[in-house]
């Protein structure tokens, strides 16, 4: 890879780790199914005047590819509005390639091999250090919440393989569109006190912007030119990154306790899922996608 591409793949580490911290400020006055729901409205208006219209078989496997990115993209802000520290937040979604790898293999036929068997049972001892944390044990419905998130994202990462001839940024912003209206729906059910808009703090709007712009528009825009440009083997290594960059964030912007255990289970954790990454898996990993 090129210096600049190097830098670039650094950049989407930092952005995606930074983003936990945004997400921590957004769900601090937004709920968060209704977070979830203005990101992607945002995202959709800014992407999809510059994007192809999907066809009629393209736009059925969307509308199945955004169930899951519903769940994926919701039930993390969910974990951190029901306290998940940000560290915690970050080193589960790690967990994230460990699930596409499962999911590919019991999908798409894809062949594990004893490294990356290995890898898996590393990544999951890692994350049951991590789930005895002090954190995690006063905090288990949102830990739940993360690892359901990182399912989705595995669901996620098979039903993308079968979209074809789709440009990446296209799938993102019409995925997304799709997402508005079943995120809506679960924030009328479960959240029926909305904010009013007009009293938002102004660090819950940063958060919003990072999130809509940085996060998912201007990261995502980087990873998948990085992804074109050179083997998955190259660049997703770079997202091991991710959680030492929302690590400082969590203790810079809201001086989390870093326990030893967490640190631990963490190592742990980015250890088997470097394992995976090296091994090149076939199913498209797309990072931490928060």
């Amino acid at each position: 890879m090129k210096p600049l591409d190097i830098f670039f793949a650094i950049l989407v580490a930092l952005i995606w780790g930074c983003n936990f911290v945004a997400a921590k400020f957004g769900v601090a006055f937004f709920p968060p199914f209704l977070l979830t729901a203005l990101r992607f409205t945002f995202v959709s208006m800014i992407l999809i005047p510059f994007v192809a219209r999907p066809n009629w078989e393209q736009m059925k496997k969307i509308i199945v590819l955004s169930t899951m990115s519903t769940l994926h993209f919701s039930l993390i802000f969910v974990a951190l509005y029901w306290g998940l520290d940000i560290a915690s937040g970050a080193l589960l979604g790690q967990l994230g390639v460990v699930f596409a790898c499962i999911c590919g293999a019991v999908f798409l036929n894809d062949r594990l091999g004893l490294w990356r068997i290995g890898g898996i049972v590393i990544a999951f001892i890692g994350t049951a250090i991590v789930a005895g944390a002090p954190n995690i044990m006063a905090h288990l419905p949102s830990f739940y919440a993360a690892l359901g998130s990182n399912l989705a994202w595995g669901v996620a990462n098979v039903l993308i393989k079968k979209i074809h001839g789709l440009h990446s940024m296209a799938l993102l912003a019409w995925t997304g569109l799709c997402t508005v209206p079943m995120l809506l729906l679960l924030s009328l059910l479960f959240e029926p006190h909305w904010p009013h808009l007009a009293d938002v703090p102004l660090s819950a709007a940063l958060g919003l912007t990072f999130t809509v712009l940085c996060s998912t528009i201007i990261a995502y825009g980087l990873w998948y030119h990085l992804l074109t440009h050179h083997n998955v083997s190259q660049v997703t290594p770079y997202s091991l990154l991710t959680p030492i960059f929302g690590i400082a964030g969590g203790e810079l912007f809201f001086k989390e306790e870093l326990t030893s255990q967490i640190v631990l289970g963490g190592l742990v954790t980015i250890i088997g899922v470097a394992v995976i990454v090296i091994r090149r898996p076939k199913t498209i990993l797309l990072g931490e996608a928060t």
